[in-house]
């Protein structure tokens, strides 16, 4: 068979799709046309000589670089989606560089305000395929999709194939079914493999897989087998971002699968740029759908008009949320490392919140405190040589982003933006052998141009070691306006803000309990689930947030579904009604003991205990009033009982909704307990030592340089969360403590980067 194929692939095609516009003039022409337009409706009239001359330079290079249909096309599908309701990303990636794409309004990000290079994105020194990543809102990503197929057609706009492959566990278990080798024995073998680890590899490192596979010769078998399966490509799926989009139909030059209700490309993303085809990523941002959400319900509940892209920048309530680390919830800045870093930080412009993004990732974090200490006046800032400084002023002397190096390049040393590109992404990747050659093209540029060789040697070896880290400029000041407008809602709209991100993490309990404590220090109340008022989601009302029904332990999504589609028949007027509605069909009577228990049929005036202990009359009651008028069945004498205890009640809310909602025990102890201090008072206490009650979120147990250990507890009260610290010697007679107890501590309020943390004396478990 392979001697009657001859099949030669063409590599390099001029695939790139076309973009029909209804004036039918050449791409170039319309694109001017439109960018021109689009400098208007950014700028109005007047018109600063700058933008005039970078969109004609731009709109050069990408005319020559054959790339015009490319951008219309973009901007069609980003039309579309925000014609459409869908909420488009502020722009990510060196795209966000590029003024075409601010005029086509496919990004939002001013690139000479902010002082963003085109060269960074599009090298006229370098052909190379244009990228332009959009982020799209979660659920809506499929549509703009969608609408890009029916317009260009099935065959030349499809998603991109992915292979799954076969790893060390799931080779041996594929390879095992085949032989049909015991599932228990299986297991037992692959409970010993390390997945991080190669099938080889195991079995040199593993004693014990080597004597389970001498007594089993089955395994022994399978395992010879299977390590010459490990790594082959197993199953395939969708790429999470990536589209492919063509001229021609793509089964003329690629194969295409259809395993799906659509096109998919038969070669995944490595090879398709080499064929001459283009990739465009189109992904999903679970944000951007936040944002969305949160923007409707305000405009619905105050009557107004507010758009994502009209947020006002630079406003001083938004940007004081990152100044107080208050960046629960924002995109990029809610982790626990990021907000310990604002508090440093103390940010008070957006360069601050740019440099954040750029400088909180392994590698950069090493010049935070230089970074800090320079902003904070601190340290003397050192830009080298004082033609440095328009450069690097902004970030304190320090080379943070790629453009900075691409510009010091330019400026000390004569390079066009397009080498100072090549040169950046030399040093980022460690060419040694371009290096070399560079350092001698720098050097002697930059002597020619009258500066001392001694100046010239440290800013070139300052510029290799920060091309390794460098963070993309336009990407960061991206990203950053996302989150500083999810900032500005935040801090003007924070009971819609936070009813959307407690919707948004329905199913994860510890952000659930997260959010929940954010809405309480907002002095936001968060209202019991009520069995005629909750939905699936939160739900904002004047006086808080109410609880959603599918955050109830045992009530799944179809059992609330029922009893939401049931209520739009009427609500329900009593405990029996619902039962005679609902029961038996999705809610057991496992459900109504969970409803019971979070307080749903409160509302009826029956107490959880009286509920739970006629729950069999009440049932039964309700069974039969299914078939019979009401009026004609006697009903059932409820007992009525004394309901439980507050410690009962307690333990109930913590099972059923994995944290306290109501009854916190903590309110109960703090009576019991003279001089409590409160976690959110802490601050007045600083340098004093405290009595506090918190019940214990998280324990990390680290070791010290001399190997001694200690322990850092994350608790909370009704309220707030803190840092409790161990120290070694007081961690080994309290070392017993675990996640859920709720404890006594006597300790010393100290300071750490800026947040206020126990240093504890003594602990007792309550």
């Amino acid at each position: 068979i392979t001697d009657l194929c001859n099949v030669e692939i063409p590599f390099n095609q001029k695939l790139m799709p076309k973009y029909i516009n209804e004036e039918g003039v050449d791409s170039y022409t319309y694109l001017k046309k439109m960018c021109i337009e689009g400098l208007k409706k950014r700028f109005g009239t007047t018109v600063r000589q700058i933008y005039k001359d970078r969109l004609k330079y731009e709109l050069d290079i990408i005319n020559k670089m054959g790339f015009c249909d490319y951008f219309l096309i973009v901007s069609d599908y980003v039309k579309y989606a925000k014609d459409n309701n869908i909420i488009v990303g502020t722009g990510r990636g060196s795209a966000v560089g590029s003024l075409v794409s601010y005029c086509l309004m496919i990004t939002d990000v001013d690139p000479i305000k902010y002082n963003l290079l085109f060269e960074r994105f599009l090298n006229p020194e370098r052909v190379s395929m244009p990228d332009i990543d959009i982020d799209f809102e979660h659920e809506k990503r499929e549509e703009v999709i969608n609408y890009c197929i029916n317009k260009y057609g099935s065959k030349k706009v499809v998603p991109i194939i992915t292979f799954g492959t076969l790893g060390a566990k799931q080779a041996i278990r594929d390879v095992s079914k085949a032989m049909d080798i015991e599932l228990g024995l299986v297991d037992s073998l692959c409970k010993l493999i390390d997945s991080r680890k190669t099938l080889k590899d195991n079995y040199n490192d593993n004693s014990k897989i080597k004597e389970l596979l001498d007594r089993k010769e089955e395994l022994k078998k399978c395992y010879k087998i299977a390590i010459k399966f490990e790594g082959l490509k197993r199953h395939t799926s969708i790429h999470a971002a990536g589209v492919v989009m063509s001229s021609i139909d793509l089964d003329e030059v690629i194969p295409l699968d259809k395993s799906h209700d659509f096109y998919v490309s038969g070669y995944d993303m490595t090879y398709l740029e080499e064929i001459g085809l283009l990739k465009m990523d189109f992904l999903a941002i679970k944000y951007l759908t936040t944002i969305h959400n949160i923007i409707d319900s305000i405009n619905k509940d105050y009557n107004l008009n507010i758009k994502f892209d009209e947020i006002p920048l630079n406003d001083s309530k938004a940007i004081e949320i990152f100044t107080k680390a208050d960046t629960i919830g924002i995109f990029q800045f809610e982790s626990d490392g990021m907000i310990n870093f604002l508090r440093k930080l103390k940010v008070n412009s957006m360069d601050d919140i740019f440099a954040a993004i750029a400088l909180f990732r392994p590698g950069p974090m090493q010049n935070i405190p230089t970074y800090i200490n320079r902003k904070n006046g601190k340290e003397r800032i050192d830009y080298i040589d004082p033609s440095l400084e328009p450069i690097l002023k902004s970030t304190y002397g320090i080379m943070i982003y790629q453009e900075q190096i691409m510009q010091i390049a330019r400026d000390m040393a004569d390079y066009t933006l397009g080498e100072a590109d090549m040169l950046r992404k030399a040093m980022s990747k460690k060419k040694k052998d371009i290096l070399l050659k560079e350092k001698e093209t720098f050097t002697s540029r930059a002597k020619n141009k009258g500066y001392d060789e001694k100046i010239v040697d440290k800013v070139y070896e300052l510029m290799l070691k920060f091309a390794e880290y460098g963070f993309n400029k336009s990407h960061s000041i991206g990203y950053s306006i996302v989150a500083y407008k999810m900032a500005y809602l935040k801090a003007y709209y924070p009971k819609n803000f936070i009813t959307y991100l407690l919707s948004m993490e329905i199913n994860d309990s510890v952000k659930t309990k997260q959010y929940i404590y954010e809405a309480k220090r907002n002095n936001i109340n968060i209202l019991c689930p009520d069995i005629n008022l909750s939905d699936k989601k939160y739900i904002i009302e004047d006086n808080g947030i109410r609880y959603p029904l599918t955050n109830i332990k045992n009530v799944g999504i179809s059992a609330t579904d029922l009893i939401i589609k049931e209520r739009e028949n009427g609500i329900y007027v009593d405990i029996y009604d619902f039962i005679r509605r609902c029961y038996g069909k999705s809610v057991t009577s496992k459900t109504l003991e969970s409803l019971i228990f979070a307080g749903v049929f409160d509302t009826f005036g029956y107490n959880k205990k009286t509920l739970i202990t006629n729950l069999d009359l009440i049932i039964n009651y309700g069974e039969l009033i299914k078939d019979l008028d009401r009026q004609f069945a006697l009903e059932p004498e409820i007992i009525k009982c004394e309901e439980s205890s507050s410690k009962e009640l307690m333990e109930q809310e913590l099972n059923i909704f994995g944290f306290y909602l109501t009854n916190n025990p903590i309110t109960d102890l703090k009576v019991k307990y003279s001089n409590i201090v409160n976690l959110n008072e802490i601050e007045s206490y600083f340098d004093k030592v405290i009595n506090t009650i918190v019940y214990v979120d998280k324990v990390k147990e680290i070791s010290t340089a001399k190997g001694d250990k200690m322990c850092f507890i994350s608790g909370s009260d009704e309220l707030m969360t803190a840092d409790i610290v161990m120290f070694p010697k007081i961690y080994q007679k309290y070392n017993s403590i675990n996640h859920g107890d709720i404890i006594l501590v006597k300790g010393k309020v100290e300071k750490r980067f800026d947040k206020y943390q126990i240093i504890v004396n003594d602990i007792k478990r309550l």
